[in-house]
């Protein structure tokens, strides 16, 4: 019996489909590793990639106008990090504009979302950054990624995801990985 079960499982499968992993976000494969770019914030210090490292970072690709679709995932990824209890001290917001727009307006805009770092910085910069965090050749406006301790960027998420599976995913990773 367990020869048979073995051999219809070698050539069926597609039976085990749904059993091969816990996570409900997409794995960035291959794996990158965020390099040192210097970026600027919103107000004006410098930010380099790799000080983010030591905590988890949630990064949210969007444009400087951040219309409806943005001002709500900046919400949902404050109510995910407050969601985290405890371990929200060891996740960081952040936000990669992916334009050259308006940034006071922005600045107006993202009142209610104090702590969310906002990345700038030059186009040479950005389009660097965009081309190691592009999914399917693209790196889209909306994009949520999950990026851990060590700056390797492990989980993509469409625009407007099921915020329920990002915090389930960032629970899962900070319980279970040891960095």
């Amino acid at each position: 019996l367990p020869f048979a079960l073995a051999l219809y499982l070698f050539y069926n499968p597609q039976v085990l489909d749904g059993f091969g992993t816990k996570n409900r976000g997409q794995l960035v494969q291959p794996t990158v590793v965020l390099p040192s770019i210097d970026m600027q914030t919103l107000d004006g210090r410098t930010f380099d990639l790799a000080s983010a490292q030591g905590n988890w970072s949630l990064l949210l690709l969007a444009d400087s106008n951040c219309e409806e679709n943005c001002m709500q995932n900046l919400f949902h990824l404050r109510q995910t990090r407050l969601a985290m209890g405890e371990d929200r001290y060891r996740v960081q917001r952040l936000m990669l504009l992916t334009d050259d727009g308006d940034t006071a307006g922005l600045a107006k805009k993202l009142e209610p979302f104090q702590g969310t770092q906002v990345l700038l910085g030059t186009r040479d910069a950005r389009q660097r950054l965009l081309g190691l965090l592009a999914v399917n050749g693209e790196a889209a406006e909306g994009r949520i990624y999950t990026i851990d301790p060590q700056g390797r960027v492990i989980l993509s998420y469409p625009p407007n995801p099921p915020w329920e599976d990002v915090l389930k995913d960032l629970k899962y990773l900070i319980r279970v990985v040891q960095l």
